[in-house]
């Protein structure tokens, strides 16, 4: 892949070049319709696994985990990142948040994880399934992304049952 750096990489910050990524077959978003995620959506949905379904993570990670050609090129290390929350005068800079990322080879193919928090084990168990099961790692993080979306709506339902109006 020349122009791409080494195995798949961007020569201008090391993560998977996207042209080098191996995608889903089309319905493999768990939906049962419709295109893959893409390679954001699923990064956000793994997150979301580690958060929601951390033993479905880790499951579906443990058996690529013990192939011979796994090569971690970053280990898991925690970075800081903006949290940035949208109000009615636009994107504010909340704080920042722990993050762990790492980046990982299986077979050939690039893997990227990034979960919340200092979790070396889950954005491991995310890159590697981003990396060699990319049909497993959609339908995990499509489930993960509206088990998180129920979520929301369940506890903003009871926000909503919860105000007062005065007189």
């Amino acid at each position: 892949m020349s122009g791409q750096g080494s195995r798949g990489r961007d020569p201008a910050n090391g993560l998977p070049h996207p042209a080098a990524r191996r995608t889903a077959p089309e319905a493999a978003n768990g939906t049962g319709s419709g295109p893959a995620l893409g390679p954001e959506r699923r990064a956000e949905g793994l997150a979301a696994a580690a958060r929601v379904d951390r033993a479905g993570l880790l499951a579906l990670a443990e058996p690529i985990a013990a192939r011979a050609d796994v090569t971690v090129d970053a280990p898991p290390e925690p970075r800081t990142v903006m949290a940035v929350l949208d109000s009615p005068v636009g994107p504010r800079c909340l704080t920042e948040v722990v993050v762990t990322t790492t980046t990982v080879t299986v077979a050939g193919f690039p893997g990227w994880g990034c979960v919340l928090g200092w979790d070396a084990e889950a954005a491991l168990a995310a890159a590697l399934a981003d990396a060699a099961d990319p049909a497993g790692a959609d339908r995990l993080a499509a489930a993960a992304l509206r088990a998180e979306e129920r979520e929301r709506a369940d506890r903003a339902a009871r926000a909503r049952a919860t105000r007062m109006e005065v007189a």
